[in-house]
């Protein structure tokens, strides 16, 4: 449980044990006398919780409830929960999610169903309820657990806060994404050979032009070598380039600001193709017949090159946009693998001759993970802006 909610959880009690206080006024009470308005609630502000998920196998979580009163008892009260899948139909009714089904058994556990409230306590120890291979299940579908209070000794149930729906939906491919204008992104290497020599090389990258304010902007790799830019003095400042010894480049390159890319660069020895969503939208020769990528990073004041995201030669040239789905592969992808569901979006880690993967999903700090398994996180230079998103669209 998060420190907000469990903040809210005890307004929500210590409100309650107010509105009791009031009622009572000054009247004495009798020590032994029961408290009939007192009654048992779920501790919590809302009584369902959503919970996005991706398609991948093992994907494990636990959550918890915890029970609470609006004042202290002279005696100890238990509780005891169960899964309710019966009661889909009354979460559809009272929320009217038409959509939903209930949560299939082997996806759920309560390992404890049972807590008790100490006299002269007002809340509970936390039930945990655990979620397992959520991974597995249908993104298309959304699915609902009820757990609700199947028993209570000592005291009357609140009925309006007794049950309690989990709420899982498919969540987006790309949920998070980084704005790194004015910005510039580095690996240190761990071994830059996985880089250098490449005789077969893809890069991929999925972005967002804000803007194209000056006359070139840089997506990645190493200036003087091999690197995916956008714009030059002879070309519009909008339009894709891939600079080698030779560059290549066409008006069907031009890109808008305010709209998503999925930009693939293919080299094989020199031959390059270059995809625009997928469309092959040029090809031809660089002239040179390897890339190489590896060398160890600098700051360039010495005009020792380097990889980065985001930058070359000079801070002038950044890219003004958003930034998610970087990608180094030691292959040429053919355009079907490309052209495959969701390539866009995500690739498995695993993947034969991916080299470095870099998400851009991290939601926080300036570290964008490396999600092969060489593990070369980029450094953002400085902290950048994380931006949430839902795409696909």
């Amino acid at each position: 449980m998060t420190d907000t909610a469990m903040q809210v959880r005890t307004l929500i009690i210590a409100a309650l044990a107010g509105c009791a206080f009031l009622s009572a006024g000054c009247q004495r009470e009798d020590p032994n006398e029961h408290h009939y308005d007192n009654k048992l609630f779920i501790a919590a502000s809302t009584f369902t919780q959503e919970i996005r998920f991706t398609n991948g196998s093992g994907v494990n979580l636990t959550e918890g409830l915890s029970f609470g009163i609006a004042k202290p008892e002279d005696h100890d009260i238990a509780v005891r929960v169960e899964a309710s899948p019966g009661l889909v139909d009354t979460y559809k009714q009272a929320y009217g999610d038409e959509d939903v089904i209930a949560l299939p058994a082997g996806h759920y556990n309560l390992p404890q169903d049972s807590t008790v409230i100490q006299a002269g306590s007002v809340t509970s120890a936390t039930l945990p309820v655990e979620f397992t291979d959520i991974g597995e299940l249908d993104v298309a579908q959304a699915y609902v657990l009820p757990v609700t209070i199947s028993s209570v000794e000592g005291i009357d149930v609140l009925e309006s806060a007794k049950r309690y729906y989990y709420v899982f939906r498919g969540a987006s491919l790309v949920n998070v994404v980084c704005d790194i204008k004015e910005n510039r992104a580095y690996p240190e290497w761990k071994d830059g050979s996985i880089v250098n020599n490449m005789s077969q090389n893809t890069a991929e990258i999925l972005c967002k032009a804000s803007a194209f304010p000056n006359t070139l902007h840089t997506l990645m790799g190493v200036e003087g070598k091999y690197l995916i830019r956008i714009g030059d003095a002879p070309i519009a400042n909008n339009q894709l380039q891939v600079a080698a010894s030779k560059n290549l480049t066409n008006t069907d390159l031009q890109l808008e600001t305010g709209r998503w890319y999925h930009i693939a660069v293919t080299f094989d020895r020199g031959d390059v193709k270059v995809y625009i969503d997928g469309v092959e939208k040029a090809s031809g020769n660089v002239g040179t017949t390897t890339v190489n990528w590896g060398a160890p990073h600098t700051n360039e004041e010495n005009g020792d090159r380097c990889f980065w995201v985001g930058y070359s030669y000079q801070s002038s040239r950044y890219f003004d946009g958003q930034i998610a789905e970087a990608r180094i592969w030691n292959r040429v992808l053919p355009a079907e693998e490309i052209q495959s569901l969701n390539h866009f979006y995500s690739v498995d880690p695993a993947s034969e001759g991916l080299v470095a993967y870099w998400k851009f999903n991290d939601g926080t700090g300036s570290v964008a993970k490396d999600y092969s398994v060489n593990g070369n996180d980029l450094t953002i230079e400085k902290e950048p802006l994380w931006v949430p998103v839902s795409l696909p669209q």
